[in-house]
């Protein structure tokens, strides 16, 4: 299965996860061509990243976790995403609307999208768009 892809999601909300995975089956994504790998914390996907094998063909990162955030991850995944042998776009999901998160997307040039939960069909096509 040459083409087959996998989006690592980094949220430590259950649901969330469950959200997602339903989202896309609902809009035809074939489970066996898209692998949801989830992750419930930003170390361990950042530890995942740091394995040889395959990458994800996107990352999908809460910006409120414990104990690292999504800000601290983008910190750190702008220093590995170098010494990866791909680009991987990541895109934020959050529900926050706080004006600080939204200007500090703005200046996070590692970021390829903002898209605010809860998550519907309208907003995975933005995600889709990356894949």
């Amino acid at each position: 299965m040459a083409d087959s892809k996998s989006v690592y999601v980094i949220d430590d909300d259950e649901i969330f996860h469950f959200i997602i995975r339903k989202l896309f089956l609902q809009c035809g994504k074939d489970p066996n061509n898209l692998q949801i790998i989830s992750f419930y914390s930003a170390e361990d996907a950042l530890e995942q990243l740091r394995r040889p094998g395959p990458l994800p063909a996107l990352i999908i990162v809460d910006i409120n976790m414990q104990p690292m955030n999504g800000w601290a991850f983008m910190k750190v995944f702008g220093e590995l995403k170098h010494t990866l042998p791909q680009q991987i776009p990541v895109i934020m999901c959050s529900s926050s609307i706080d004006d600080k998160d939204i200007q500090q997307v703005n200046n996070t040039p590692e970021l390829a999208a903002y898209i605010t939960k809860p998550l519907d069909k309208k907003k995975l096509e933005i995600i889709e768009k990356y894949l």
